[in-house]
């Protein structure tokens, strides 16, 4: 079976996976030292840069907060300098985790935080708003897992939303980033 794919055995096979994996965490290392080093201004806005194809990103209160079940939750913009339209992060404190709900007019996601662990979790139905299948085709499988824990350690909503706003973009796959 392994020839089917070019691999002569389970070694080569396991040491492509092995080279994958550290490629990966070496990105997240690197992203996540980005997101560590956003600083808070005038104590309104969030600015970093997502070393990405979005450029700088700023993260301010929103105007516009989501309404989740009947509650309005904190809700915030996060504005990316090359995209059209702002991306809103609406914080849902639960009993133990809280749940970043990211959402634009293309897109949705959930990061969560419980335990001291953060990371991308697949939107709940109960959050969903746009169709399952479109949102599906938009995010990449590949950082989609990377993603899944960020870190380990208690930070704060602020620090978390830093960390958002550098990892957001590899989540949408190349093809769609144009479209945001």
């Amino acid at each position: 079976m392994l020839r089917k794919f070019g691999y002569e055995n389970s070694k080569q096979l396991k040491f492509i996976i092995m080279k994958t994996k550290l490629y990966l965490f070496s990105i997240c290392a690197v992203l996540f030292s980005v997101g560590a080093s956003a600083k808070i201004k005038d104590g309104k806005a969030l600015m970093g840069n997502s070393l990405s194809d979005f450029g700088s990103y700023t993260i301010v209160q929103s105007d516009a907060p989501l309404a989740v079940e009947g509650k309005t939750i904190e809700t915030y913009d996060l504005l990316y300098e090359n995209t059209r339209n702002p991306i809103r992060i609406g914080i849902l404190e639960e009993r133990e985790s809280t749940t970043f709900l990211v959402k634009s007019d293309e897109f949705e996601i959930q990061y969560k935080c419980g335990n001291g662990v953060f990371g991308v979790k697949k939107l709940e139905p109960r959050f969903q708003e746009l169709p399952a299948e479109a949102n599906e085709a938009k995010l990449n499988r590949v950082n989609y897992l990377a993603q899944r824990v960020i870190c380990r350690s208690n930070k704060s909503d602020k620090e978390l939303m830093g960390l958002i706003a550098c990892y957001l973009p590899n989540l949408v796959n190349q093809e769609y980033q144009a479209s945001f």
